[in-house]
């Protein structure tokens, strides 16, 4: 295929091996947990196929009996998602609409980070990269719910949050590492790490909400006026 011979598209594909083999460990445990919870397979299937957000997926997962009542908390998780599309819209100025809707379930922070890294060196592709690296992600993500919910709703559900509890670090590492030497970005996961207990303490449930906001906006604020 034409796809595979181009270089900046083979160069997502590369990038995406690490974020990848974190995904299987991610969305094993979000296929169990469905089965555990009574859902039929279409209705796993899909919060990955529409909605392939780990966070997101857990708690409609867990909370689906809660209907109308998640709707705040779905916006306020998915208000992320429109400062990463602004954030790489000016990437994609001269592709099309079409193309860019259909691709936008794979912007997701693994992806957007690579990404962000990747385009500051002026990969000369920036569209056929962003596939690169999410198109594999997102099937991995796809799979690994479908073999999640066939082979683990026998295994107890807190094993799941504590294989996650392991990977999560792992992959946020791998994202920081990707940034380096820009030591300004890089500053943004050692600020969540350090102020973790304060905005806990502070934001209480509403941490992984309002938390990257401020980080984001600060760092923003200081790149702005240095």
């Amino acid at each position: 295929m034409k796809l595979f011979s181009n270089k900046s598209f083979n160069a997502g594909l590369k990038d995406s091996i690490s974020f990848g083999l974190a995904f299987i460990f991610l969305y094993v445990p979000i296929g169990a947990l469905g089965a555990s919870q009574g859902l039929g397979l279409s209705e796993v299937m899909a919060t990955s196929i529409f909605i392939f957000s780990t966070p997101l997926q857990f708690m409609l997962i867990q909370s689906y009996g809660a209907g109308i009542s998640l709707i705040p908390i779905i916006l306020a998780l998915n208000s992320r998602f429109i400062l990463m599309s602004s954030a790489l819209s000016g990437y994609f100025k001269n592709i099309s609409y079409r193309r860019i809707f259909l691709s936008s379930v794979l912007i997701v922070p693994s992806v957007f980070s690579a990404c962000i890294s990747k385009f500051k060196n002026k990969e000369e592709d920036y569209f056929l990269y962003f596939l690169g690296v999410g198109l594999p992600i997102y099937f991995v993500s796809v799979l690994s719910t479908f073999i999640g919910y066939y082979t683990g709703s026998e295994i107890s559900s807190p094993l799941f949050y504590e294989i996650v509890k392991i990977v999560l670090p792992l992959q946020f590492t791998a994202l920081a590492a990707k940034h380096w030497p820009d030591y300004l970005d890089i500053s943004a996961y050692w600020l969540g790490l350090l102020l973790a207990p304060l905005f806990v303490f502070l934001f209480k449930e509403y941490t992984m909400i309002i938390a990257p906001f401020l980080i984001g906006i600060s760092l923003a604020l200081i790149e702005y006026i240095g």
